[in-house]
Formats: structure tokens, C-alpha cells, sequence
């Protein structure tokens, strides 16, 4: 369970300073590296996600939305 928040959080991380590399200042070929590499990352994690999460209790009729811990 662990490993499935690190991943997630890397990844935003890595998300977040993808978006903000312009204006930080980096240099154009790393900012093409990211995106080149983020496709990767995010199918990463949608894998780490569904293979480690945990599935809703619920059905999609008993509870519509579920964002409650």
C-alpha cells in the first residue's frame, strides 16, 4: 500500500515541475525529455494503482461518488 502513495506522489511531482519547467528556466531538451518520458509515467502508475489499490466496498448504485475515507 505504501508504495502505490509514493508512486502516486513521484509522479505528481514529477507532473507539477513538467508544468512549471518554463518558468523555472530549463533548458528546452529537458523540457521535451519530460515530455517524452510523462506518457510512461502515468501508465506506470495507472498500473501500480489498479494492482495495489484497494476496490470500493460499493456498488456504483449504493454510492455515486465516493471521496470519503
Amino acid at each position: 500500500m505504501t508504495k502505490m502513495w509514493i508512486v502516486v506522489s513521484l509522479v505528481t511531482l514529477f507532473a507539477v515541475v513538467y508544468h512549471a519547467a518554463p518558468f523555472i528556466g530549463l533548458p528546452d531538451n529537458l523540457i521535451i525529455g519530460m515530455f517524452i518520458l510523462s506518457p510512461f509515467l502515468v501508465v506506470y502508475m495507472a498500473y501500480v494503482i489498479l494492482k495495489y489499490g484497494k476496490p470500493s466496498a460499493h456498488t456504483f448504485d449504493e454510492r455515486w461518488y465516493e471521496d470519503r475515507g
